[in-house]
């Protein structure tokens, strides 16, 4: 039986996200550095906050609100039908 390896699939990364990167990564080496009390919970946190500030937060959150706005709305509606058919 003869294998035949399969390529793994990375996504293409731009050179923009590359270099944003490893500025962010020399950010964080740079903070730890001053303050070496500071823990890789704190530091993702700091990153979703920044993401959440800047617009770019993740994609599931807003997906999130979005599923629960549109269910409130269809909760509130199908009372409103219900209450006015009594």
């Amino acid at each position: 039986m003869d294998f035949v390896p399969t390529p793994v699939y990375t996504p293409h990364v731009s050179a923009q996200a590359q270099e944003l990167a490893h500025r962010i990564e020399h950010v964080i080496r740079e903070y730890r550095q001053s303050h070496p009390g500071l823990s890789a919970i704190e530091v993702e946190q700091a990153i979703q906050m920044a993401g959440a500030r800047t617009g770019v937060g993740p994609k599931r959150a807003r997906l999130m609100v979005a599923v629960m706005l549109g269910l409130t709305v269809a909760l509130l509606l199908g009372a409103l039908l219900f209450w006015r058919g009594m």
